[in-house]
């Protein structure tokens, strides 16, 4: 009987330390964009899902121009999960006066657990001098993650 009480309260112990959230939890070292944002070499992404900013972070946006003198943008995004995320990313361009060409489309994503992926956009308009990033999930505004699961964290 003894036993069985110590087990139970050791359990109940244990059970008090786990955390259950509802996105999967991140490997150690693993910087994603709830932490990332604000970062000025950042400035130029929105990332529109909370839950993906939960998962996923920005390595590095970089600009240029193609040969052609066009606007381009190159941004590569990570995992910072062990399941697979889906994402759709797009990207706006603006000039002197505001928007110079609509959005591009919204182009599907995928990483990998733990994984990287490049997007890359570039402008049709002469005037594009500046251009910025969405990010959000490919899933449409249904949760990739199962609805209703939580994910348990381990205590630290």
């Amino acid at each position: 009987m003894i036993r069985i009480l110590a087990t139970a309260v050791t359990a109940a112990v244990l059970a008090g330390c786990a955390v259950t959230q509802s996105t999967p939890p991140t490997f150690a070292g693993c910087k994603t964009w709830e932490q990332q944002a604000g970062a000025p070499q950042l400035a130029s992404v929105a990332v529109l899902s909370p839950e993906l900013a939960k998962v996923i972070g920005v390595q590095e946006v970089s600009t240029s121009r193609t040969g052609t003198g066009m606007a381009a943008v190159q941004t590569t995004v990570y995992n910072c999960s062990d399941v697979d995320v889906v994402l759709s990313m797009r990207t706006r361009f603006t000039g002197d006066r505001g928007q110079s060409e609509p959005p591009s489309v919204w182009k599907t994503v995928f990483l990998s657990p733990r994984g990287q992926a490049t997007y890359g956009e570039s402008a049709i308009s002469q005037i594009t001098s500046k251009v910025s990033v969405d990010i959000n999930d490919g899933n449409r505004g249904q949760s990739q993650f199962a609805p209703g699961q939580g994910y348990v964290v381990p205590a630290k």
